[in-house]
């Protein structure tokens, strides 16, 4: 999906992925760090082609090793053990917002228990995340100038093709009306 291409695979990929599972990856944490590899491309405005997930092994191993290294003496539960503590955990802390789109997406994250993949559930709420961002930027009065800010963080976007900017920019986006609202990161990885 990131891609944007068929879901192909090589044989090394294949590898690559028999290799993460033998070591104990969570799914999860080979899609966040995949999703970070594309977003770090994105923004970065570089035109970098990723066409095989070995782009995104160190991006994998970081995370995974930074996941274990916080997991170490915690007894918490790993998001695949105990998602519908994490989406509770979640969904209080959407609900620190003032605001009728706060307690909507909160009761939205909440609907989620009854996802029994964290992959799943990962994805849907990435979806109410930018549902919610679209509501906040309805309702604010500034939402001109949030869309400024976007235009100046990304710069002289001239060398970006179509398809890199409008990532770049929903990137950006996200993040500043997050950070405006106090809107939480909607993942279970935290």
């Amino acid at each position: 999906m990131r891609r944007g291409t068929p879901f192909i695979l090589s044989a090394k990929d294949w590898a690559l992925m028999q290799k993460w599972h033998s070591d104990g990856i969570p799914l999860p944490v080979v899609i966040e760090a995949i999703d970070q590899v594309f977003e770090k491309n994105e923004t970065s405005g570089r035109k970098k082609v990723i066409s095989s997930l070995s782009y995104c092994r160190h991006a994998v191993k970081e995370i995974w090793e930074e996941r274990k290294e916080l997991a170490v003496g915690s007894g918490e539960a790993s998001p695949e053990e105990a998602p519908l503590a994490l989406l509770e955990t979640l969904a209080a802390e959407i609900e620190r917002g003032s605001g009728s789109i706060f307690f909507e997406t909160a009761a939205k994250v909440r609907a989620l228990a009854a996802e029994k993949s964290v992959p799943r559930i990962e994805e849907r709420l990435i979806e109410i995340e930018h549902e919610t961002i679209e509501k906040l930027l309805e309702s604010a009065p500034d939402a001109m100038s949030i869309r400024d800010d976007v235009t100046r963080l990304i710069g002289d976007a001239n060398a970006l093709d179509e398809k890199t900017r409008a990532r770049t920019a929903e990137a950006n986006l996200r993040r500043i009306v997050r950070d405006r609202f106090g809107l939480p990161r909607l993942t279970l990885f935290r």
